[in-house]
């Protein structure tokens, strides 16, 4: 019953499903129906629990944590992070993704070692783990 309690308190397993990394969820292209590991990590889990699923759906990282904080859905699948863990709890990984830059093929820059240098501008998504770990580099880095 603790497990019930602390996993579906609502009585249905609330996943928050984040649509911003298509390696971990995407919507089918026919029906438009979320998939990918997330929602099947979530419907195992769900499964296990022996109760309903419900997939809370959004299009970001930043919006996904948000709901699991705001406890408008009960589990979520984030990049770990010291600020997410402010408010929210983290289990072991359960994948390990290795990021990677994505530059123009005419660019200059040919090694990652040359993308950390004074002016050059790195775009991420908003909120996103890439974020929250450049921005808090950033200002370290400024003190």
């Amino acid at each position: 019953h603790e497990l019930l309690d602390a996993f579906a308190p609502t009585g249905a397993l609330r996943a928050s499903i984040n649509l911003g990394n298509p390696i971990l969820a995407n919507t089918h292209p026919d029906t438009g129906a979320p998939g990918g590991v997330s929602v099947d990590l979530a419907t195992e889990l769900a499964r296990r629990l022996d109760v309903k699923l419900e997939l809370v759906v959004f299009k970001s990282a930043g919006e996904s944590v948000n709901a699991v904080a705001a406890e408008q859905a009960d589990v979520g699948f984030f990049a770990i992070d010291p600020l997410r863990g402010e408010q929210i709890a983290f289990t072991g990984p359960y994948v390990v993704i290795e990021g990677a830059y994505l530059v123009r093929d005419d660019s200059p820059i040919t090694r990652m070692e040359e993308v950390d240098r004074a002016g050059q501008r790195v775009v991420v998504g908003k909120g996103s783990a890439y974020d929250l770990y450049l921005t808090r580099e950033i200002k370290h880095a400024e003190l």
